[in-house]
């Protein structure tokens, strides 16, 4: 995206979009998004993987659609790998942030806050995640 938008659906729901967000320089992850005029961005991350875990799993699923709709940004992935210590999740939830706080191609941040959100696996990733990002 270029800019910030949003994309609403019949009946005031607020539509996601996939966006290719780079990890690192040779890497990177599909993420589900909304873009909205807000500051905050919301960044929902799953449970474990190889339990099953993944950005449809229902709680960062209900988290981002709540959040759109009250006119927060939102994103939610799959973490790119499973079984690990979980530097490279670390490292993806950071480039979903990035990916929203940086300017890109002459235009503004889509947002300057974020709020991490998770459950089970994807909220100590959070967490870890937390320190690291301005």
């Amino acid at each position: 995206p270029t800019g910030a938008r949003a994309v609403c659906l019949q009946g005031g729901m607020v539509a996601e979009e996939s966006v290719r967000i780079p990890v690192g320089a040779r890497a990177a992850l599909w993420a589900r998004v909304v873009i909205q005029h807000s500051p905050v961005v919301v960044i929902a991350t799953h449970p474990w993987g190889p339990l099953g875990g993944s950005m449809h799993d229902p709680h960062p699923t209900t988290a981002c659609r709540l959040l759109a709709e009250a006119g927060c940004s939102t994103a939610r992935f799959n973490f790119r790998s499973g079984i690990n210590r979980g530097s490279s999740s670390i490292e993806d939830v950071k480039s979903v942030a990035n990916w929203f706080t940086q300017p890109r191609d002459g235009n503004e941040p889509l947002a300057s806050q974020v709020l991490l959100v998770g459950y089970s696996y994807g909220s100590i990733i959070a967490a870890a995640a937390a320190s690291e990002i301005p």
